[in-house]
């Protein structure tokens, strides 16, 4: 009776671990990673960052997430898997940190739901048959209607962590995905619909020009072009201080100055008496939704050089923040 008793204790433990078995995933048609019950899959993405087609979110793409029902001895047919946001792997969306302080959330299935994503959304079904199906699933930014400063994704960087629950009808078992999304490009965008001079370009054209009667000094040179800077949001009520970066390469021989293509010849920007350096600002406001300034912008030559004849160009960004 003892090598018996044995043999079933051992029968018992061996179904035990078999049943306990979980789910497969893959992403972009790579391959199949097993996540054991009670585990977490970690994988890691990358990613697409893009304006969405409404342009009231930035959108993380480009990600074929699949999973499946992995199979065991003793499953059944009527076996199926789930994967749901859930409390027990924490917030659903987790994002980097370039995106701590803006809005976030999920798209799921189609449907879009704003950080903090609730808890118990499935959004997919697994039946037994070794067949991967979609997961449905794609992160996004959202895009706000007062001034906040610019995002600059670069290539590499974390945008954030997604986190999913697999469950099933069968057994109290489950597992974790932890999806990582990485960066695959370059992208910068204000997070706001605020704009300067209503998102229009601010064409400086100073015409045809001397070499002589270019000044070497941005507050003296006499070749000067005023402007009008208006900034609005849709939202009204809104007053806050605003910064104005002026965005773009700066010259070799003054750093206040915008290049272009004419090595000895550059664009200063002025604003109150002095001179805005190339990614520099300077301090503004808006009130009620609305604001302004008068602006110059002055071509300056290197000192002690004679720039050579013919057309010049640059081009710069001003952009919108806060403090």
């Amino acid at each position: 009776m003892k090598q018996l008793y044995s043999a079933m204790a051992l029968l018992v433990l061996m179904g035990f671990s078999t049943i306990a078995r979980a789910t497969d995933c893959r992403v972009n048609g790579g391959p199949w990673n097993f996540v054991g019950a009670g585990g977490t899959l970690n994988l890691q993405v990358p990613v697409t960052v893009q304006l969405g087609a409404d342009r009231t979110r930035i959108m993380l793409e480009g990600v074929r997430l699949e999973c499946r029902f992995s199979g065991f001895g003793g499953s059944q047919p009527w076996y199926t898997d789930y994967w749901a946001t859930s409390a027990r792997v924490g917030p659903a969306w987790v994002p980097g940190p370039k995106f701590t302080r803006e809005g976030t959330g999920l798209r799921i299935n189609g449907s879009y739901y704003n950080t903090p994503v609730p808890n118990g959304i499935r959004m997919t079904t697994m039946p037994n048959n070794g067949v991967g199906v979609p997961v449905d699933v794609t992160p996004y930014i959202l895009i706000r209607n007062n001034p906040t400063n610019p995002i600059d994704v670069r290539i590499g960087d974390v945008l954030g962590r997604l986190n999913l629950d697999q469950t099933n009808n069968y057994n109290s078992g489950s597992s974790a995905l932890a999806l990582t999304y990485i960066a695959a490009n370059n992208f910068s965008i204000s997070p706001s619909t605020c704009t300067i001079n209503n998102n229009n370009p601010i064409e400086i054209n100073f015409g045809n020009v001397h070499q002589r009667a270019i000044g070497a000094d941005p507050l003296t040179t006499t070749i000067r072009s005023d402007r009008r800077l208006t900034y609005s949001c849709p939202d009204g009520g809104i007053t806050t201080p605003i910064t104005i970066s002026y965005k773009g390469s700066p010259s070799s021989f003054d750093t206040r100055l915008l290049r272009m293509t004419n090595p000895d010849v550059g664009t200063a920007l002025l604003r109150g008496g002095a001179a805005v350096p190339v990614n520099g600002s300077f301090l503004t406001h808006i009130t009620n939704s609305v604001g302004g300034d008068d602006v110059t912008f002055s071509l300056v030559r290197r000192a002690g050089s004679l720039p050579a004849a013919g057309a010049t160009s640059g081009s710069g960004v001003l952009v919108m923040g806060v403090p």
